[in-house]
Formats: C-alpha cells, sequence, structure tokens
C-alpha cells in the first residue's frame, strides 16, 4: 500500500491549498446582463469568508481595452442578501466590445475579480423612436403599435436633434430640391419647388402621372392613395422615410396623425431657439413620454414662408382631388393641429413612423 502515500500526500497538499484559498475575502466578476446597443448592467460578489463586512467599498473597472483599466466606477447600494452588487453603465457604443471586472476593498486589503467581456448590441428603432402609447387598428381588424421617431428626416438620416427642422420633400419624391440649405443652392435640374419642377407630372398639375383618383381631366388616373413602399410587385418606393431608412419606417398617414393629436397635449415650446409643438401623451402609463415637432414652415418656388411659426408636415395620404397631399399644420397661437391640404409640389417636412403588429 505505500504506493499509494504520494497520491495521498497530493491530495492533502491541494485541499490545504484550497482551504487556505477559501480563509480569506475574495470577489468575483458575474456575466453582464441587459445588454443593450447603448447600456449593460455589470454584476459581482463578494466571499467576506468570516471577514467583517463593515467598510467594504466595490464597484467596477471597465472599458475597451482587454485589461479592463479605463473607467471606475464605484457602487453605492448596499449588497443583497447573496452579498452580490450591480450597476448598470451606459452611453455606450453599439456593436462595441467592453471588458470589465470586479473590484472591491475590504478591510483595507484590495481585491479583484476575473477579467469579462460582452459586445453590445446593434442600434434598432427603438433607440430612434418615442412610444405614446398609441395604437391603431387596421381595416382588417388586425392592431399595430405606431412609435414615433424622436426628430424630423434629413437627406442623410434621423436628424441628430429633436429641434432640427430636417429636409424639404415635394409629396412623393425621395430627394429635396436642393445640395445645401446654407447658403441654399438648388440641384442642377431644379430651381424650386413648382409643377414644373415635381416629378409626378409633367410640367401642370393636369398632367399627373402618379397618384391620380379623380378623373382624367388632371393626368392619368390609377387610383392609388397612398404613398408607395416598394411592398407589392411593380411597386416603387415614394415614401421618403421608407427609401432613407429602410425597415419598417414609414410616413405616417392622414389618420395616424390624427391619432397623435387626438392623444396627446400639445403645447407650444421653444428648444434651442426653434419654436414648435411639444406633444405628450395623454395615455395612461405614457404620460412622461413626449416629441417635438419643429415650426419647420414651407418651400415653394424658391423661398422659405413661415419659417419658426408655422409647422406643416406631410403624410401619405392623398387628398381627395389628388393635386394636393394631406398635411398636418399647426401655428404658435393654434394649439391643436389642422388636417389639411397642401400642391404636392411644395417642399415640406417629414417625421417618420415606425409600426409593430400586435399578436394577440
Amino acid at each position: 500500500m505505500c504506493f499509494l502515500l504520494p497520491a495521498l500526500m497530493v491530495l492533502a497538499i491541494v485541499s490545504c491549498e484550497e482551504n487556505t484559498k477559501k480563509k480569506g475575502p475574495s470577489v468575483k466578476t458575474l456575466a453582464a446582463t441587459e445588454i443593450g446597443s447603448h447600456s449593460a448592467c455589470l454584476q459581482a460578489r463578494i466571499y467576506f469568508s468570516g471577514t467583517s463586512r463593515d467598510g467594504a467599498e466595490y464597484g467596477f473597472l471597465w472599458g475597451t481595452s482587454e485589461d479592463a483599466e479605463g473607467t471606475y466606477i464605484r457602487v453605492e447600494d448596499e449588497l443583497d442578501e447573496n452579498n452580490t452588487y450591480s450597476v448598470k453603465i451606459e452611453d455606450l457604443d453599439p456593436e462595441t466590445n467592453y471588458w470589465f471586472k470586479a473590484v472591491a476593498e475590504i478591510g483595507g486589503e484590495p481585491y479583484s475579480g476575473e477579467i469579462l467581456n460582452f459586445t453590445t448590441a446593434a442600434l434598432s428603432y427603438l433607440d430612434f423612436v418615442v412610444d405614446l402609447g398609441i395604437v391603431m387598428t387596421r381595416k382588417d381588424g388586425s392592431t399595430y403599435k405606431l412609435y414615433w421617431a424622436q426628430s424630423n428626416l434629413c437627406e442623410s438620416g434621423l436628424c441628430p436633434n429633436i429641434e432640427d427642422y430636417g429636409d424639404y420633400y415635394a409629396w412623393g419624391e425621395t430627394e429635396p430640391h436642393y445640395s445645401s440649405l446654407d447658403p441654399l443652392t438648388w440641384k442642377d435640374s431644379k430651381t424650386g419647388y413648382s409643377w414644373a419642377t415635381y416629378q409626378w407630372c409633367n410640367g401642370t398639375q393636369s398632367t399627373l402621372t402618379k397618384y391620380n383618383t379623380f378623373n382624367s381631366s388632371l393626368g392619368e388616373v390609377d387610383n392609388v392613395g397612398e404613398l408607395q413602399r416598394g411592398e407589392n410587385e411593380g411597386e416603387t418606393i415614394d415614401d421618403v422615410a421608407r427609401a432613407k431608412l429602410g425597415g419598417k419606417w414609414r410616413m405616417p398617414t392622414r389618420d395616424e396623425f390624427r391619432a397623435l393629436f387626438n392623444n396627446c397635449t400639445a403645447a407650444w415650446e421653444t428648444v434651442n431657439g426653434h419654436g414648435g409643438r411639444k406633444l405628450t401623451s395623454n395615455i395612461t402609463d405614457y404620460t412622461d413620454n413626449w416629441i417635438f415637432l419643429p415650426a419647420a414652415g414651407e418651400m415653394s418656388d424658391e423661398s422659405f414662408s413661415y419659417l419658426g411659426r408655422s409647422g406643416r408636415y406631410w403624410s401619405s395620404t392623398l387628398y381627395s382631388i389628388p393635386i394636393h397631399g394631406c398635411i398636418v399644420s399647426f401655428a404658435e397661437n393654434n394649439i391643436n393641429a389642422q388636417n389639411n391640404y397642401l400642391h404636392r409640389y411644395y417642399g415640406l417636412t417629414v417625421r417618420p413612423v415606425w409600426e409593430e403588429d400586435i399578436i394577440n
């Protein structure tokens, strides 16, 4: 049996080392949770191993380098019953690797856990929308949640700031007529906003080439009353929000604009020098949510009108007399929006929406 002694001695030594390790405090880094495109929750657990908890300090080191030495964040919350603690870090970049480790000071001695990492999620529509609690019903009885973009549409996508006017589009066109707003410089093939430069006619309001539900006195009749989004075979994408942003982004319909103003409290406000309409949801559980529609006015021919005084936004809905598109308009002295119409060649701003089906 002597040949067993070396093995027994090794086991005894390992066991002794493990017991020695267990006697001192330690901190364990736990996997990150609630990982989004801009935030994540870091977690850790402290093993006091008989050492007093009094005066213990704890937190995390995290950053984009593999040694996790970028930023220290101290956690002020008390430990839970399992001696775990957590903190949410924000303002992260999407689709980016981050490394982190738990650190603590117990009895005046420093301790640290293993370095772990996570990758933030890609951007989604939820990063750019406001949920006002608005639910819409389609003709077939199905329902969908309607989310409103935080800002207006620019030529390169959504504007970075809620007060930005954005770009100006004729109804059913997907590019502005100008190449620069400051100073105003027209594209080679355009000289302002007029029937002469409008895409869907042959130079006059009686020569429509698309979107005519009236009669042939206004041009070709196709009985299409909503801007096409390329969803069916043979369709072009004439909804500028869908063309610029893709996905389920699109322009709101006339009825969706009505639902917006019917379910929100409206007030005139100024944000960074731009006046406009603040719309705060009055639907239960959503009353802290709001959007701001800047008063960007309109463009016709080669000039602006009502800039900073009135907001005029295209819907995707054709008016009953099809030389017009349906709009929503408001002004400082007009608390409620008016569902109105305007010649299709006018340059107006666009506020995109995103719809998500509700599965019953």
